[in-house]
């Protein structure tokens, strides 16, 4: 007996110009709909994620260095 694994579905209420868009654009690129939606929506979450994650790593103090820090260093890298 074979099990079949029920997976959501999701509904989008999109208009019509746009969807005839996207239908075009993935049609040129050789994909259907679901596969192009797929693609965009896992490279917006991927951008979410990287836009976290910087924003996590410039609120550690830790590893930061104050402007007037780091405008000393350059000016010492160029002899000045």
């Amino acid at each position: 007996m074979t099990t079949i694994t029920k997976r959501p579905r999701y509904f989008l209420d999109i208009e019509p110009e746009l969807r005839n868009r996207f239908k075009s654009l993935a049609a040129l690129q050789g994909k259907t709909m679901k596969e192009w939606l797929t693609e965009a929506i896992i490279a917006k979450l991927e951008d979410e994620i990287d836009t976290v994650e910087g924003l996590a790593s410039l609120a550690n103090a830790q590893d930061t260095v104050s402007l007037d820090a780091y405008i000393k260093t350059r000016k010492k890298g160029r002899g000045v």
